[in-house]
């Protein structure tokens, strides 16, 4: 009887820590539903409507999918998103991993610490304060990088109207915000390597360049891809928000990328329809590109201790 009666207590227990937690729980998860997957879910809805926010709904299948394929905008936005995604990626990968190696052979602790912060303290400006400022540095009359140049005897660039510039201007913008973060996943990822490992390479007499390329490089495999797939959303996602600040997807739609598209559809068009199919679309897309990098070289890269 007392065992039954220890046993009750105990599950009594369990249930009102299990409500507990529950409780705890219920409010995240809702505030999560709400704002994150209800969005998604109802744009799938969308993407089959025709709807321009104040009229009647009127269902059009798949009209949507195929006006999004044959818009004149989508092989610009299409072909720009693979442009971003291939020029950020000295951004988020070799610059942040030379600059975390750099770190790690500087001896002096307060110095390397001020580097870091240093490099990491764009990370926590607003997206929208960074684009301001590199909106003036970009100035095609007063602006930082064309003084430079004119004391160089170099033309001016316009960085922001000439096609060959806007997009590795937008890149430079987004990269500057990100290699921070970045670093310190590098730089975590170094520490996480066994000195084991580095001082059995040195007793066999190997190189700094091989230490680097056949220990440290392989072990940094699950930061690298963590990386990639970040340069891979920011390029269809979050680089929106340079673009509709510096340029609004110019010139001639040289700067745009599938998010803008998205948001021209939806807020300059009013076709929320087809802003929705974009929407699902690019969504599907990055789901793809991310399931197959996570297939492939899922095994690149793992830490042992």
């Amino acid at each position: 009887m007392t065992k039954q009666k220890k046993s009750k207590t105990a599950m009594r227990q369990q249930i009102k820590m299990n409500i507990y937690f529950l409780l705890y729980v219920l409010p995240a998860l809702f505030v999560f539903l709400l704002f994150k997957w209800w969005p998604i879910i109802y744009s799938f809805f969308l993407s089959f409507e025709k709807w321009n926010f104040i009229g009647a709904k009127h269902f059009v299948g798949l009209n949507n999918y195929a006006r999004m394929f044959t818009h004149q905008s989508f092989a610009k936005a299409f072909g720009n998103t693979f442009v971003y995604i291939a020029e950020m990626f000295p951004f988020f990968v070799i610059f942040p991993l030379l600059f975390a190696l750099f770190l790690t052979y500087i001896k002096n602790k307060k110095l390397q610490s001020t580097f870091r912060a240093m490099l990491f303290i764009p990370t926590v400006l607003a997206f929208s304060i960074v684009c301001l400022v590199w909106m003036w540095m970009y100035n095609p009359t007063f602006g930082v990088f064309n003084n430079i140049l004119a004391q160089c005897g170099i033309p001016k660039i316009s960085w922001l109207t000439d096609t060959r510039f806007v997009i590795p201007s937008i890149v430079t913008v987004t990269g500057w915000k990100i290699l921070g973060s970045n670093l310190i996943l590098y730089a975590a990822g170094l520490m996480m390597i066994s000195d084991e490992y580095i001082e059995a390479a040195t007793i066999d007499g190997a190189s700094q360049w091989t230490i680097f390329w056949k220990i440290k490089w392989p072990l940094l495999g699950s930061t690298t891809i963590y990386n990639i797939i970040t340069a891979i959303n920011y390029s269809t996602d979050k680089a929106f928000i340079p673009i509709n600040i510096l340029t609004q997807g110019g010139p001639n739609e040289a700067s745009t990328n599938l998010a803008h598209m998205i948001y021209v559809f939806g807020f300059n068009f009013f076709n929320i329809g087809l802003a929705s199919a974009a929407a699902i679309f690019t969504s599907i897309l990055f789901l793809i590109i991310t399931g197959l990098m996570m297939k492939y070289a899922g095994g690149f890269g793992y830490y042992e201790n």
